[in-house]
């Protein structure tokens, strides 16, 4: 029944900016259930840094940040649901994660998980939006204490792949990007992470599993609670530019009735 609203606030802008404005009148983050809620950026602009700010500091006031290796934890041993999480993602290594993200990041103290296309290491897209980290810039994410996962080796959709198609994409990938930043890799994001369209439920997660991954990423909205959505772990897509009454909208939970 909700299809269509959201799928005219997608292909509208201006629509989506007045149904998300109505909808945080009625929602806060502060209301918010406990548990791990994930965020997905991609790219984060110069002329965005001070949105990314704006939206960390935001965050900050709700809850606390963790990394993808505490995030696990929590949701194996139960604890997830004792506050409200957060957890920094990044998808498909532009530069600019590194260049504008990193230090408003390392400012605030939160940390971040970089998921990388391990064929665009050396060699990106011919036509990208935006120019991508190199190798230099990677170790210089790493050496500031953040992290790096699998986002596959060519950003293929898995679920239009054969079995050992996806295995090269899904494990192929961990085992480049390890040697390439000397880092065990243990956290994949699936590109686009849509169930059924852009990856096999039934079977990715369990050939992320296998190939030695502790998570597996998509990019359904929800907050994770336990070690049960490990497999299929819920996101929330962002950008840098949304005013804060937006993340109240999509983060948030309905106001209590007086």
């Amino acid at each position: 029944m909700l299809q269509p609203f959201k799928t005219l606030a997608r292909d509208h802008p201006v629509v989506r900016a007045v149904l998300l404005r109505a909808l945080a009148r009625l929602r806060r983050l502060a209301h918010a259930p406990p548990g791990l809620y994930t965020l997905c950026y991609h790219r984060v602009p110069e002329r965005h840094r001070a949105g990314f700010s704006a939206q960390i500091g935001y965050l900050q006031r709700h809850g606390r940040f963790v990394g993808a290796d505490e995030a696990v934890t929590l949701l194996e041993t139960g604890t997830a649901t004792a506050g409200r999480h957060f957890l920094v993602t990044f998808d498909d290594g532009y530069a600019d994660t590194v260049e504008v993200a990193l230090p408003v990041l390392r400012a605030a103290g939160v940390p971040a998980i970089l998921f990388l296309v391990s064929d665009w290491l050396d060699a990106p897209p011919a036509n990208p939006p935006g120019p991508y980290a190199d190798r230099a810039m990677v170790a210089a994410w790493l050496a500031a204490g953040m992290a790096v996962g699998s986002h596959s080796c060519s950003h293929a959709r898995i679920a239009t792949l054969g079995d050992a198609a996806a295995g090269r994409e899904i494990a192929g990938s961990r085992e480049v990007l390890a040697a390439a930043t000397g880092v065990p890799i243990r956290h994949f994001a699936c590109p686009w992470g849509v169930a059924a369209r852009d990856y096999r439920p039934g079977r990715d997660p369990d050939l992320a599993r296998a190939s030695g991954y502790a998570t597996f990423f998509t990019t359904r909205r929800g907050v994770a609670t336990g070690a049960r959505d490990l497999p299929a772990l819920p996101r929330h897509v962002l950008e840098p530019e949304w005013p804060l009454h937006e993340i109240d909208a999509l983060l948030g939970a309905r106001l209590a009735r007086r």
